[in-house]
């Protein structure tokens, strides 16, 4: 018999417990890496409260000089950029989303820690990105929306904007490795028994809102990389003399601007769902329902984008169609606050700082939400767009619904994070003050913006009528500083002084309030076995009393758990921590510096960096698969392989990413000015490089079918004639770019030249990233590092190398033989 593996050195009493500055920078425990996002966004949320304040002080009176109209653009720039990119986000994803996902579903980690760790990195660099504006080059000054064709190299000549553009596509990148992560380890990783219906609604929040940034993500991705590609390389993808459209940004970005919202909206909704039932002493209401519900909003959300640009000119067909849409957002949502309504009455009620915060989000969301649905009427949002009223909605929703869900949030699950409790005397004060500085704040701009004042304006006239309002709303943001220095203060206050939280201290219902608090840093001993929804009260008081306070009203107090008897731990095999995601995402921005400070050397190193790190991290540790997962406890994913899910999950993202640069030629084609275009093609090349291609996709399959069988020499074989036929196929597209180039199509030539080097060179990259993956394995294979027990590495390039072929087969039916079939 085998002998059992010994547990790691990692192993401490909790997850907080040692290993100094180089543990917590070489971390891929999902709850340190959800500490680190917490701790980072606590940092940029007081420069983002304090960049709100300063444009207060500059509305206080008329005519106000405190801020110059290029500072208060730049505030107001990095204040909506700061808030949603680096407080919100790195909040509900990082923080809550990392801690809770796998205690939530039974699970000892998320399915890929270092690529975990890598998004917390990647993010980081994103953060300090986007402000090394304060060091040179300025701060960005055209909205945090970044409209075209305001962000043109024209009209902001300064490396302001490139420092916003090229923050923003690592921090975009960050966001889909952790969808990626989020949603593999969901579908893969449930403890046994717990079904789609058995999960905690953050859960469901969680898993559609992966889904939602998979598929809203890559076309802000597309839209920065042509800004990025106008700025840098001279093209003109926003440039209206030059037949393009400023429009296509404002597309590109509110197709993942909407969305957007509902990827910062469906957590808080996630959360609120928890806190809820748990101070109501109820099981939440209409559980099916809230479930479906937040799957018909991700659904809807990625139709609505045009009621944001009804002002545009889109035609009475467009705008009905977005106004229908924007309108029945509102059902599954209004089922969502009447499930939370009806989850309270009745109940057992605790009235703690986090059931006072959710309670308030119901209502400040509620308020919001139908000054939304006003919006989704195209003539009300033509009288109401770029005015207050839009200002004091968006608040609304994402303050009112999102921050305060944040923070009840933060009151429900501080305990658990930090084995501390907060001051509930501090809290109430927190929560009153946020309360009465947010709506004196917010509200009154519903009445600015129906008297005409207009957002994004620095000053105003003294005879409006304004400055009353407009001084009660300093004020209110003032109130509101003191507000969240209070909730800097109870944090101070919980760590150094805070009573210690028991395992269960609300008598919670899911499972993260089964272990210590904090919690060791396998999480789980042993898997727990999941017998009904809410399981963890199923396991205090049995199934009768998960329906509802039965145990309360007959005096029954919350039984505590029981000592956690000393366990076995050596079946219990957690990964060790890494240097490579932090080395990875140095080398990132590097090459993301070098770019943007015309540091070509720079770029080289950042970029070899990058690569070298990724290898290594892929060969780092030789029983991976098995870092995460109990071998005597299945999890009910019914044993699929979490890697196998978190390529197909990436590939359903890069679907999105090519559609839209496909779309994008489709619409720029007809708009080019000038010769030469699809008539330049030549047909007979492209071809052989189309069946070269095809057949490595042949090779790829016999490679993997001599893996599996064993057969090391055809192995080889076959994994080198895939990589020979990949640097073919970039020969030919090589020569093929050349050949155009002395025929006398640049890449700055026309919409048609442009559009088409784009996306054909971003698919030839595809390629060159394939070629480098199997050039890789083929090095691993005759080093003996491939066998028949790692088939599977086989088996997800070839995943990825099989769509790289299905894209092109696209491509050269949409790009190649189409266009010149219409051309002749």
């Amino acid at each position: 018999m085998a002998a059992q593996p010994k547990p790691l050195p990692i192993f401490q009493p909790n997850y907080l417990e040692g290993g100094g500055l180089l543990g917590w920078l070489t971390t891929i425990d999902h709850k340190r890496i959800a500490v680190l996002y917490m701790a980072t966004a606590l940092v940029f949320m007081a420069i983002g409260g304090i960049e709100a304040m300063l444009i207060r002080v500059q509305l206080w009176e008329p005519n106000n000089t405190f801020l110059s109209a290029g500072t208060y653009n730049e505030l107001f720039t990095m204040h909506g950029t700061t808030m949603i990119f680096l407080v919100v986000m790195p909040l509900l994803i990082g923080f809550f989303g990392n801690f809770m996902i796998p205690l939530h579903i039974g699970a000892r980690d998320v399915a890929f820690p270092r690529l975990n760790a890598l998004s917390f990195w990647m993010a980081l660099v994103a953060g300090i990105t986007l402000h090394l504006g304060w060091i040179r080059g300025g701060l960005p000054d055209a909205g945090w929306f970044g409209y075209a064709n305001l962000t043109e190299r024209y009209f902001s000549p300064t490396l302001a904007l490139d420092w916003w553009v090229v923050g923003l596509l690592i921090s975009g990148t960050s966001t889909i490795l952790s969808a990626v992560n989020f949603l593999t380890t969901i579908i893969t990783m449930r403890a046994p028994g717990m079904s789609y219906m058995r999960i905690p609604m953050f859960m469901w929040a969680m898993m559609i809102t992966s889904i939602l940034i998979l598929l809203a993500f890559p076309p802000l991705t597309v839209g920065l990389i042509f800004l990025l590609l106008d700025r840098f390389f001279g093209t003109h993808f926003y440039v209206a003399t030059a037949g393009a459209t400023p429009i296509l940004w404002q597309h590109l970005f509110w197709l993942f601007g909407h969305p957007e919202v509902y990827v910062m909206a469906l957590p808080g909704f996630g959360i609120i769902s928890e806190v809820l039932p748990a101070f109501s002493r109820k099981p939440l209401f209409g559980y099916p329902m809230m479930a479906y519900s937040i799957v018909l909003i991700a659904f809807l959300s990625y139709g609505v984008w045009g009621h944001h640009m009804f002002a545009t000119g889109m035609g009475p067909v467009a705008d009905s169609a977005f106004a229908i849409t924007s309108m029945l957002i509102a059902i599954p949502t209004g089922i969502k606050v009447f499930s939370w309504i009806a989850t309270v009455w009745g109940g057992s009620l605790r009235m703690t700082t986090a059931f006072y915060f959710a309670l308030a989000m119901v209502l400040e969301f509620t308020i919001g939400g139908l000054s939304g649905v006003m919006h989704a009427s195209a003539p009300v949002d033509l009288q109401q767009t770029d005015s207050y009223f839009v200002v004091a909605h968006f608040h609304y929703v994402l303050f009112g619904g999102v921050m305060f869900a944040i923070l009840a949030g933060f009151y429900y699950w501080w305990p658990k994070v930090t084995g501390r409790l907060f001051s509930e005397s501090i809290g109430k004060w927190h929560f009153w003050l946020t309360v009465i500085g947010f709506n004196v704040t917010f509200f009154p701009m519903h009445f600015l913006g129906m008297w005409g004042m207009p957002r994004r304006i620095y000053t105003y006239a003294p005879d409006l009528g304004w400055t009353g309002l407009n001084q009660l709303e300093t004020v209110g943001a003032f109130v509101l500083g003191v507000a969240f220095l209070l909730f800097y203060i109870n944090i101070y206050w919980s760590l150094r002084y805070g009573e210690k939280a028991p395992a269960d201290p609300w008598d919670g219902r899911s499972l993260e309030w089964s272990v210590a608090s904090p919690p060791p840093v396998y999480n789980f001993a042993l898997l727990p076995n999941v017998r009904g929804r809410d399981a963890w009260w199923i396991l205090k008081y049995g199934r009768a009393g998960s329906r509802g306070v039965a145990a309360y009203v007959a005096g029954q107090p919350p039984k505590p758990p029981e000592p956690e008897a000393p366990v076995d731990l050596s079946h219990v095999h957690m990964p060790p921590p890494s240097i490579f995601p932090l080395v990875v995402s140095l080398g990132v921005g590097l090459m993301g510096l070098g770019l943007i400070v015309g540091w070509y050397r720079i770029i080289l190193i950042g970029g070899i960096v990058t690569i070298m790190s990724i290898i290594g991290m892929g060969f780092e540790y030789k029983d991976y698969g098995q870092a995460v997962h109990d071998p005597e406890h299945a999890p009910s994913s019914g044993g699929i392989d979490v890697r196998k899910v978190g390529v197909w999950c990436f590939l359903g993202s890069e679907c999105v990413f090519f559609a839209s640069l496909i779309s994008t030629f489709i619409v720029y084609k007809s708009r080019s000015i000038g010769a030469p275009g699809a008539e330049i093609l030549e047909i007979p090349l492209t071809s052989f490089s189309t069946f070269i291609l095809l057949m490595s996709s042949l090779l790829m399959v016999l490679a993997l079918a001599a893996t599996q069988r064993g057969d090391k020499v055809w192995e080889r074989i076959w994994l080198a004639g895939t990589v020979f036929f990949g640097l073919i196929f970039l020969s030919g597209q090589a020569y093929e770019f050349t050949h155009f180039y002395h025929e006398g199509m640049g890449y700055t030539t026309n919409l048609f030249s442009q559009s088409f080097y784009t996306l054909v060179g971003f698919h030839g990259a595809h390629v060159a990233i394939g070629v480098l993956w199997l050039s890789v394995l083929l090095v691993a294979a005759i080093t003996g590092r491939l066998g028949k027990s790692r088939a599977l590495s086989i088996e997800l390039a070839g995943l990825y190398w099989h769509f790289v072929d299905v894209v092109w087969i696209v491509i050269f039916t949409l790009v190649y033989l189409m266009q010149t079939v219409h051309g002749a």
